[in-house]
């Protein structure tokens, strides 16, 4: 019995397939700015931000920042309302980090919010969801705000373009 279970578990999963949403802003340069330069300005622009700098590569022009937590009333609320539903206590978070890639036209800065739940009690468990804020969010917001910082100054104007697109995982092509 139990092989025929894990039997129909896999097929079941073998036909599913996920599809993830990304979303960047993309910067084009008209002029030819310095690497160096502008992997500094970036660089400061986010620390001054409160970003911390994970891993900064010249070379291959990737720029990682560490996640920073982002205070929101919501995630107080879901916390406070969730120890009234049972008697478990769910905390709930949310951080963002920034991705920056430099192209040969520019460069496309890739914010991530990854939002946390962590239970306590008999059901404790925790769980983390990676996902792309949109450029209407708090978290869209901020990257914007961050990209226009870096152009100011670098002396550009801020003719960026938020870009989506939908990745599908697990689609068998036949």
């Amino acid at each position: 019995m139990k092989r025929v279970i894990i039997v129909m578990f896999v097929a079941i999963m073998a036909g599913c397939t996920t599809t993830i949403t990304t979303r960047m802003i993309n910067q084009s340069l008209t002029n030819t700015i310095e690497k160096q330069k502008l992997m500094d300005t970036i660089g400061f622009v986010l620390m001054d931000n409160g970003f911390d700098i994970k891993m900064a590569n010249e070379s291959f022009g990737i720029i990682n920042t560490e996640w920073r937590a982002i205070k929101s009333g919501a995630d107080t609320a879901l916390t406070v309302f969730s120890a009234f539903l049972d008697s478990s206590m769910t905390k709930y978070s949310r951080d963002l980090m920034m991705q920056i890639n430099l192209t040969e036209t520019g460069y496309k800065l890739s914010p991530k919010l990854r939002r946390k739940s962590k239970s306590s009690g008999f059901y404790g468990g925790s769980t983390e969801e990676i996902e792309y804020p949109t450029q209407e969010s708090p978290e869209g917001k901020l990257a914007m705000k961050i990209v226009e910082e870096i152009n100011d100054k670098l002396g550009i104007g801020n003719d960026y373009i938020w870009e989506e697109k939908v990745i599908t995982i697990g689609e068998e092509d036949y």
